[in-house]
C-alpha cells in the first residue's frame, strides 16, 4: 500500500504540537518535524508522539525550510502541517482514502480554516458556533491550498515567506484534485506580542523578496499585506499602487487600499478605486459591502440598502453586511428593523461579539434618549456614555450626546460630539442642525 509522510517545520509550538500530532497519527505511516531552533519542549513533544526531528538551520526562508523536510520524508505521499494545526477527523479518513487508492492525481486542494474573529476580514466567513472544531471563533477565513501531493515528482516549495508548492506542481505537468478535507488553523489565537513578532519577520522577508522581483505582483501585495499588519501604513499603499498599476483588477491589492483610503476617511478615494470592479463584473461580496458603507457614508442610503441587501440574500448571515445596513436604518430613522436585524444576527452568529456589542449599544442609546424625554437628562448622560463605549462609530449616539450636553449647558462638548457625528455620518441632517443651533 501507498505510504504517507507528514512533513513540518517548527519553533517553539509546545503548547500546540501535540494537538496537530494526535490528529494525524492514525493516518500517518511517518512524521517528520523540522525543527527550526525551539528552546521549549517543542522536539521532546515532538518525539514522544512518535515523529523523527531532523534540525533545519534557519535561514529566513520557509521554503527552503520545507523542502528540507520534503527531501527526509520517504512516503509515497506528503502531507504539509504546521503545529497550530489540526486535521478534520472526518477529513482524515477520506485523505487516506486518496492516498490509498487515488491513481491519477499528483496533488490535493485542501480547505484550511484560519479561524479568527474579525469580521471585517476580506473572506471572513462564520462558522457553527456548535462544532466543536472552531473553539469558540465566530469564523473563520478559509482558504484552498495544496497541502497532500506525491513524494519523488521534483515537486518544491518556493518563496521565502507565504510559500506554495502549487507553481512547481502546475510546472512539472501535475493532476490536482479538490477535495472536502478540511485542516482547523488556529494560530491567530496567539497573544498579540507573538502575532506582532510574526508579522514584521513576515515584512522583512516580503521586503526581500520584492528586491528580488520588484515587479511580481504577489511579492508587492505580500508587501502591502504585512506592511499593513505592522502598520506601516504609506509603505502598504505604495506597494498597493504599484501592484494596481501591473493589475488594475486585483481584487487582493484593491482590498487593502480601500481599507487605507476608508482608514483616512477618504470615502470618495476608496469609491473611485473600486468602480472598475463593478464596471467589469468582478466585484466580490466583500466590495460591494464596502461600496455599501460609503453609500451610506455619503448619505444614499438607498443605494446602500440595495447593496447590502443583495449581499445578505447571495450570502446570509453576512454578518458585516447585516451590521452595514443596521446602521443605515438607524439612520433613517428606521430603529425598529435596525433592532431586529441586531437580534436576528445574535442568534445566527452567538459567538460574534461585535454583535451583541451593537445590540447593547442600540438599546441604551434608545434607553438614553426615552430618559432625556422623560426630563432626566443626567440619568440619560449616563446611558449614553456607556452605550458610546461599546460602539464609539455610532453617529447617532455622538449626536444624542451633543443634545444632552447642550442641555446641561456644555456646549463645548456638545460641539465636539456633534462634530464626531458628521464625521462619522456627515448626511445626518439632525447633527448638522444641532450643531448649527449652538
Amino acid at each position: 500500500m501507498p505510504s504517507l509522510s507528514v512533513i513540518m517545520i517548527v519553533k517553539n509550538e509546545a503548547e500546540v504540537l501535540a494537538d496537530c500530532l494526535r490528529s494525524v497519527a492514525p493516518i500517518a505511516d511517518e512524521l517528520i518535524v523540522g525543527d527550526t531552533g525551539s528552546t521549549d519542549d517543542t522536539v521532546s513533544i515532538a518525539r514522544a508522539h512518535g515523529a523523527r526531528v531532523i534540525d533545519v538551520p534557519w535561514t529566513n526562508d520557509f521554503a527552503a525550510a520545507r523542502n528540507a523536510t520534503i527531501h527526509a520524508a520517504t512516503g509515497d505521499w506528503l502531507l504539509h502541517m504546521d503545529g497550530d494545526e489540526v486535521l478534520d477527523s472526518n477529513g482524515a479518513k477520506t485523505l487516506r482514502q486518496i492516498v490509498d487508492h487515488d491513481q491519477d492525481s499528483d496533488a490535493v486542494e485542501i480547505l484550511l480554516a484560519n479561524y479568527c474573529n474579525d469580521i471585517h476580514a476580506w473572506r471572513w466567513t462564520p462558522v457553527d458556533p456548535n462544532d466543536p472544531a472552531t473553539r469558540g471563533f465566530a469564523g473563520c477565513l478559509p482558504v484552498g491550498l495544496l497541502r497532500l501531493f506525491r513524494n519523488h515528482r521534483g515537486f518544491e516549495y518556493r518563496e521565502a515567506v507565504h510559500e506554495n508548492i502549487t507553481a512547481s506542481v502546475r510546472e512539472k505537468g501535475g493532476i490536482v484534485r479538490p477535495s472536502d478535507i478540511v485542516i482547523h488553523h488556529y494560530g491567530y489565537a496567539c497573544s498579540p506580542e507573538v502575532r506582532a513578532r510574526k508579522a514584521r519577520l513576515y515584512l522583512t522577508l516580503a521586503r526581500e523578496k520584492r528586491k528580488q522581483f520588484p515587479q511580481d505582483l504577489k511579492c508587492l501585495y505580500d508587501v502591502a499585506e504585512q506592511a499593513m499588519a505592522c502598520d506601516e501604513v504609506e509603505e502598504a499603499e505604495e506597494a498597493c499602487k504599484t501592484a494596481l498599476q501591473i493589475h488594475p483588477l486585483h481584487v487582493e491589492t484593491a482590498t487593502v487600499l480601500a481599507s487605507i483610503y476608508l482608514g483616512r476617511e477618504d470615502a470618495r478615494a476608496a469609491r473611485e478605486l473600486l468602480q472598475p470592479f463593478e464596471s467589469a463584473d468582478r466585484l466580490p461580496a466583500h466590495l460591494q459591502v464596502v461600496l455599501g458603507a460609503i453609500s451610506s457614508y455619503e448619505g444614499h442610503w438607498d443605494e446602500a440598502t440595495e447593496r447590502l441587501r443583495q449581499v445578505i440574500t447571495d450570502a446570509p448571515p453576512a454578518p458585516l453586511a447585516t451590521l452595514c445596513l443596521a446602521r443605515v436604518d438607524d439612520y433613517r430613522g428606521d430603529s425598529v428593523s435596525a433592532r431586529q436585524r441586531l437580534v436576528a444576527l445574535t442568534h445566527s452568529a452567538p459567538h460574534l461579539k461585535e454583535a451583541q456589542t451593537r445590540l447593547e449599544a442600540h438599546d441604551q442609546r434608545r434607553a438614553g434618549e426615552s430618559q432625556f424625554m422623560a426630563g432626566n437628562a443626567p440619568s440619560a448622560l449616563k446611558t449614553l456614555v456607556a452605550a458610546l463605549a461599546q460602539d464609539p462609530d455610532d453617529a447617532l449616539i455622538h449626536n444624542d450626546l451633543g443634545v444632552v450636553l447642550h442641555h446641561l449647558g456644555d456646549t463645548a462638548r456638545a460641539r465636539d460630539s456633534f462634530e464626531r457625528a458628521l464625521k462619522l455620518a456627515p448626511a445626518l441632517e439632525d447633527a448638522r442642525e444641532n450643531l448649527a443651533g449652538l
